[in-house]
């Protein structure tokens, strides 16, 4: 039999939990200040958005990703994780600027690269680190 889960208290959990509560309100704040510009019905749909977009698509490709690594060797699992989450995480960042968002006629020297043969180069070099690290794990583990 496990023992009942505590909830959380303590003086760290109270501390963090009033350091967020404020910067969420100065946050909010700002943007009700700066509401000409934030437009809040609209930045309130897109943190929505965000959020679903968040539960719907990334965390279910994240858990799918964790699972697939499940059946990596114990040498290779962390080096395959990190690299997952990396290319991930570059692959999210920089999609807009390979697929030219903000691109103007009218003005050449905005997003002048190839950003896509970029992003598969970065890639390329991250799971070459990956195949690396990997390498080097296996090795050691034998040598010991």
């Amino acid at each position: 039999m496990t023992a009942p889960e505590r909830a959380p208290s303590g003086p760290f959990f109270w501390t963090c939990l009033a350091a967020g509560a404020a910067i969420a309100g100065y946050g909010l704040a700002g943007a009700w200040a700066d509401r000409a510009d934030t437009r809040p019905a609209e930045l309130a749909g897109w943190l929505a958005g965000s959020g679903l977009l968040h539960d719907a698509l990334l965390a279910p490709v994240v858990v799918a990703a964790a699972l697939a690594t499940r059946w990596v060797p114990d040498p290779a699992r962390l080096p395959v994780r990190l690299g997952f989450a990396l290319s991930a995480l570059l692959t999210l960042l920089f999609w807009p600027v390979v697929r030219g968002w903000g691109r103007s006629p009218s003005v050449p020297s905005a997003l002048p690269l190839d950003y896509g043969r970029n992003l598969v180069i970065v890639l390329a070099l991250i799971w070459t680190a990956v195949a690396t690290a990997v390498v080097v794990r296996v090795v050691r583990g034998r040598t010991r």
